[in-house]
């Protein structure tokens, strides 16, 4: 099991006004409590600030990965010309950042595919399409067979950390 620490969320508005006002001892102490508490991974997004959202982002990952545990990123991709600035892997890092989420949308699946091809990055996939979110059980298996699918025939690992 993976556990992903989630909480430095900016939609969470404690932590939205922390990340306006740049008080990276905040965002720092809230990753290191989600890391004591057991996050394999800790989770940023800056999803809330269009227009500034990869600006954030990037300032995010900078400010929480020297506390993160085993150098564990995830991260919510911006929106499309902040996918196209490429990922926030930093080199010599020893575990490369997830991606969260990929979902068979084709503007997020075009997007960030290339991303992901090939690496040896880690995905959270969401069993979602076009059409919004799944209403059967077996509609949900379709989107995650298509997807995990998708993903193994670009030579995405599925291989667990």
């Amino acid at each position: 099991m993976i556990v992903i620490g989630e909480l430095i969320n900016a939609s969470r508005k404690t932590i939205g006004v922390t990340i306006e006002a740049g008080d990276a001892d905040t965002i720092q102490k809230e990753a290191k409590d989600q890391t004591e508490a057991g996050a394999d991974f800790i989770d940023v997004n800056a999803g809330i600030f269009v227009g500034k959202e990869l600006e954030y982002l990037k300032w995010l990952v900078q400010t929480v990965r020297p506390g993160c545990v085993r150098d564990a990123l995830c991260h919510r991709q911006p929106g499309p010309q902040g996918r196209q600035g490429g990922s926030f892997g930093s080199p010599g890092h020893k575990i490369p950042p997830m991606i969260n989420p990929i979902s068979l949308e084709k503007e997020r699946y075009n997007n960030l595919m290339p991303i992901v091809a090939g690496t040896d990055m880690k995905v959270i996939a969401l069993c979602m399409r076009d059409e919004g979110m799944p209403q059967t059980v077996d509609d949900r298996l379709k989107i995650a067979e298509k997807l995990v699918n998708g993903l193994v025939q670009n030579n995405v690992s599925i291989a667990s950390l």
